[in-house]
C-alpha cells in the first residue's frame, strides 16, 4: 500500500510537470540556465539541468527575500528539511534531510571546507552570517563519492560573497523577548584585489527561562586576481556564541506550560568557532583547471550540563578544544570527442581533526561550580581522512547526459581517555562510493533523469570508546547506505516544478537502544541492521500575477526499519508528511507582503524504535512580514522597513521528542523539546 501511494503520487506529478512548458510563450521562457556545483569543488560549473539529482539554489534575491534570521531558518521550508532543536534555545538547531536525523547525514561545506565537527558530523549553521552568502546548494541523496562520510541525506554547499562591485548595507531589529540585532557588510574591488566583509550581532532574553544570550558573527572574503581567469583567496569566519540550553520538558511539564524550566536553569554553551579558508582557482595550461581549499578550523566549547541529575549526581562542565585541518585539491578538463564531450574532475581530500576535552563533575550542593585544579576526564579523540576521488560529466548529445563517478576513504577514528580510563581504542574504516546518473531532455524545457549512489558513516569517537558504561560501543560497523532516484524537472512561463522519487536502504544504522543490559545498564549504541527510506519531493515555485510569485513544496517519506527486532517499525524522528508554502506580493507604493505556513506531521520518538511511545505531534507554523521599501536614488541606496509576525497563530509545538531515563525519578520519561510562541520582530535597513 505505501509503494502504490507513493507510486501514484509521482506518476501524477510526473504527468503535470510535462504539461507545464506548454504555457511558455518561446524558447527563452522556458530556457533555465543555472550553474552548480556537481563537482567537489566550484571550478567547472555544470548546468542545473544536466544534474541527476534533486538540487536547490537560494540565490542572493531570495535571501533578502525571506526575512530568515538564520542559515536554518533560510533552508527550513525547502523539500525534505526538518529541524530539529535538541538544546532548546532555537539557535543551535539540527538538520534533518531525507529522513536521516540530527545532522548525521548531512555533509556542509562553505566556498569548499567542510565545517562539520569531525568529532561527530555536527553542522554549526547558525556560526554563517546570512549577509555574507551569495547562494545556497541543497543537493539531495547519497553524495559520498563527492563529499564522503557523513553525507547519506545528502550536501549543503555555502558560496560566500564576494567584492565585485561597491555594495554597503546596515540594518537594526528588534522584537518579542527584549530580542536585537544589528548587522552590516560592505564589498569593493580595489585594482586586482576584492574585498568583502560582513558581521552580525544578535541578542534575546529568549522565550523560556535560560534560553536567551547572545552571538557575534564576522566573515571576511578577500582575493588577488593573477590574471587569465586565476583567483587566489582568503575567506576569515568567526563566530561568539553563548546561550543557555533549557532543555527539555516531559509531557505532563509541556502540556501544563511549555515556557517554563525548572532543571536545566544553569546549563549553557559558550562557543567561539574559527575558521580560514585558502583558495585558488583557475586554468593551470594543457586545457586543465585546477581548484583547491586548504582550511584551518578552530572550535571552543565550554558546556555546562545539569538538569535533572544535579540533585542526586551534580552537573558537569566539559572544556572543548579541537582543531581540524583539511585540504582538497581538484583538476578539471573538459575533452571533445565524435560522440560529444566529457567533463572529467578528479583529486584528491585529506583531513586530519582532533579534539582535547577536559571534564569536570560539579558538586550536587552546588552544581554550577566546579574545582579547575581537579578534572574528572580528559581525552582526546581524532579522526583522519584520506581520500582520491573522480567523476565524468558527458554529453553524449543536447538530449542526453550521463555522469558517473567514483571515490575511495580511509578513516580512522581513535580515542584516549587518560584520567577516567580504561577508554581508549583506535579503528580504520575504508570504504569504495560509486555514483552514476543520466539525465534525459526531451524538451527544452523537461529534465527526466534517473541515479544511484552509495554513501557511508564512520561511527563516532563517543559511539565507539567515550562513555563505557553509558552507550558506547566498540564493536559496532559504519553506517552503509544505497539509494536510488529518479526525477523530473520543468521550466514554463508560469514557473517550475521539480519532482523526485527516492529510495535509501542503509546497513548497520546506528541506533541507541535504551534498554538496560547488565553491561550497559543506561543503555547501548547499536548497529540496528537495515532500514529503509522511500519517499516522494515536490517543488514548485513561480508567477501567479502580476508583481505576487508563490511557492509550494510536500515530501512524504516513509521509513522503517527492515530487519532485526524492529523489523517493520518506523525510524524514529522521520515526520511522514512534510507540507511548506507561500507567497510573496509586491503591492503599491513600495510595499511588499510576504506569507508562508509550515507543517510537519507526527513523528516516532527518538530512543524509540520498537514504537512503543506515544508519538511527537504534527505541528503547523504561519509566519507573515509586511515590509515598505524607497529608493533614494542611484547613489544613494535604498531604504526597507519591515514588521513581521512568526508562528501567527502561537501554535504549541516541540520539534523533537526523545524516550529517555528521567534522572530525578529514575524512570524512562518522554521528553520534548518546546518550539517559541508568537513572537513579533521589526527592524529599518539601508543597502547600496
Amino acid at each position: 500500500m505505501r509503494r502504490l501511494e507513493s507510486g501514484l503520487l509521482f506518476s501524477l506529478l510526473l504527468i503535470s510537470s510535462i504539461f507545464i512548458p506548454a504555457f511558455a510563450d518561446d524558447e527563452k521562457d522556458v530556457n533555465e540556465h543555472v550553474l552548480v556545483t556537481a563537482t567537489r569543488l566550484e571550478d567547472a560549473g555544470v548546468a542545473k539541468s544536466d544534474v541527476p539529482a534533486h538540487v536547490t539554489v537560494i540565490d542572493r534575491e531570495a535571501i533578502e527575500k525571506s526575512g530568515a534570521r538564520n542559515l536554518q531558518d533560510l533552508i527550513s521550508q525547502e523539500a525534505g528539511v526538518v529541524l530539529i532543536d535538541q538544546v532548546g534555545n532555537d539557535v543551535q538547531k539540527s538538520l534533518d534531510l531525507r529522513g536521516f536525523a540530527g545532522d548525521e547525514g548531512l555533509a556542509v561545506f562553505v566556498d569548499g571546507a567542510r565545517i562539520n565537527d569531525p568529532r561527530n558530523n555536527v553542522a554549526a549553521l547558525e556560526q554563517i552570517p546570512l549577509n555574507a552568502i551569495e547562494r545556497v546548494e541543497i543537493t539531495r541523496g547519497p553524495s559520498a563519492a563527492l563529499a564522503g562520510g557523513g553525507s547519506e541525506a545528502g550536501v549543503v554547499r555555502v558560496i560566500t560573497r564576494r567584492g565585485t562591485s561597491p555594495s554597503a548595507a546596515i540594518a537594526a531589529s528588534g522584537g518579542t523577548w527584549n530580542t536585537w540585532r544589528v548587522d552590516g557588510s560592505y564589498g569593493d574591488h580595489y585594482g586586482k584585489f576584492d574585498l568583502f566583509v560582513s558581521g552580525a550581532y544578535d541578542t534575546t532574553d529568549g522565550f523560556r527561562p535560560n534560553s536567551g544570550g547572545d552571538q557575534k558573527r564576522f566573515d571576511a572574503n578577500g582575493g588577488f586576481d593573477l590574471g587569465g581567469g586565476r583567483r587566489l583567496g582568503l575567506l576569515l569566519t568567526s563566530s561568539s556564541l553563548d546561550y543557555g540550553n533549557p532543555g527539555a520538558l516531559t509531557l505532563a511539564e509541556f502540556h501544563a506550560d511549555p515556557t517554563q524550566n525548572t532543571f536545566n536553569l544553569l546549563d549553557n554553551s559558550n562557543v567561539d568557532q574559527r575558521q580560514a579558508s585558502m583558495t585558488f582557482q583557475g586554468p593551470v595550461g594543457a586545457g586543465f583547471s585546477v581548484a583547491t581549499t586548504l582550511g584551518f578550523r578552530n572550535d571552543k566549547a565550554k558546556t555546562l550540563t545539569t538538569g535533572r541529575a544535579a540533585p542526586t549526581f551534580g552537573g558537569f562542565f566539559l572544556d572543548a578544544d579541537a582543531d581540524t585541518w583539511s585540504l582538497v585539491a581538484q583538476a578539471s578538463r573538459e575533452f571533445k570527442s565524435g560522440d560529444g564531450s566529457h567533463l572529467l574532475a578528479f583529486g584528491l581530500e585529506g583531513l586530519d581533526g582532533s579534539s582535547d576535552d577536559t571534564g569536570f563533575s560539579t558538586p550536587p550542593a552546588d552544581p554550577g561550580t566546579y574545582d579547575p585544579n581537579a578534572p574528572s576526564s580528559s581525552n582526546t579523540a581524532k579522526t583522519r581522512n584520506a581520500a582520491i576521488f573522480a567523476q565524468d560529466s558527458w554529453t553524449i548529445t543536447s538530449r542526453w547526459n550521463v555522469m558517473a563517478g567514483v571515490r575511495g576513504d580511509s578513516s580512522r577514528v581513535s580515542y584516549d581517555e587518560t584520567i577516567a580510563g580504561p577508554a581508549s581504542g583506535q579503528t580504520t574504516f575504508d570504504q569504495i562510493s560509486p555514483r552514476a546518473g543520466v539525465t534525459f531532455h526531451p524538451s527544452v524545457a523537461v529534465d527526466l533523469y534517473a541515479s544511484y549512489a552509495d554513501a557511508f558513516l564512520p561511527p563516532t569517537a563517543e559511539q565507539l570508546y567515550a562513555f563505557p558504561g553509558f552507550g558506547s560501543n566498540p564493536d559496532l560497523k559504519p553506517e552503509d547506505a544505497r539509494a536510488f532516484e529518479l526525477g523530473t524537472r520543468s521550466r514554463g512561463r508560469i514557473g517550475s516544478l521539480e519532482a523526485a522519487l527516492f529510495w535509501t536502504t542503509t546497513k548497520d544504522e546506528i541506533i541507541f537502544d535504551p534498554t538496560p543490559t547488565a553491561t550497559d545498564p543506561f543503555g547501548r549504541n547499536v548497529n540496528a541492521g537495515e532500514t529503509a527510506r522511500r519517499g516522494v519531493e515536490v517543488s514548485g515555485r513561480g508567477t501567479i500575477g502580476r508583481g505576487v510569485s508563490a511557492f509550494a513544496n510536500a515530501t512524504y517519506t516513509d521509513s522503517s526499519f527492515t530487519s532485526g527486532p524492529n523489523d517493520g517499525n518506523e525510524v524514529p524522528l522521520v515526520p511522514k508528511w512534510r507540507l511548506a508554502a507561500g507567497v510573496d506580493a509586491a503591492l503599491p507604493r513600495g510595499f511588499g507582503l510576504r506569507a508562508d505556513a509550515l507543517y510537519v506531521g507526527s513523528q516516532v520518538l527518538d530512543n524509540d524504535p520498537e514504537n512503543a511511545q506515544q508519538r511527537l505531534p504534527d505541528y503547523t507554523v504561519v509566519n507573515v512580514r509586511l515590509s515598505w521599501e524607497r529608493s533614494l536614488g542611484t547613489k544613494r541606496g535604498r531604504v526597507q522597513v519591515f514588521a513581521s509576525a512568526l508562528n501567527l497563530l502561537d501554535e504549541t509545538y516541540a520539534t523533537r521528542g526523545i524516550y529517555a531515563l528521567d534522572f530525578s525519578t529514575f524512570v524512562n520519561e518522554v521528553f520534548v523539546t518546546p518550539a517559541p510562541g508568537r513572537r513579533y520582530l521589526a527592524g529599518i535597513g539601508w543597502r547600496l
